[in-house]
């Protein structure tokens, strides 16, 4: 299993975890998703209308606060305006703790 699908494993079974999206959701991305593996699992997840990409960067931020781990993977599909928000908003928030 290649880095990027171990993240995208790791990303997905934490929206499960968290009731953002089922396992079975989860379990549909990822069969399509080998089908086409340059695609992440959060824009497999929105095409498939499962999630709001709105939804998703929301999502991918408390990821990455609760986990501290910047998928390699995440500027793939997200434009930098949405990476540089994320990151900011966590950085103001790492301080304010």
């Amino acid at each position: 299993m290649s880095e990027t699908q171990k993240e995208n494993q790791l990303v997905g079974n934490f929206l499960v975890e968290n009731g953002i999206i089922t396992k079975n959701q989860l379990e549909e991305a990822l069969s399509l998703q080998k089908d086409n593996t340059e695609r992440v699992i959060g824009e497999v997840l929105v095409s498939l209308g499962f999630i709001s990409k709105e939804d998703m960067i929301m999502a991918l931020e408390m990821y990455l606060m609760t986990t501290d781990t910047v998928p390699s993977h995440v500027d793939e599909w997200l434009d930098q305006e949405e990476i540089d928000f994320i990151i900011n908003k966590i950085k103001k928030e790492d301080k304010s703790s």
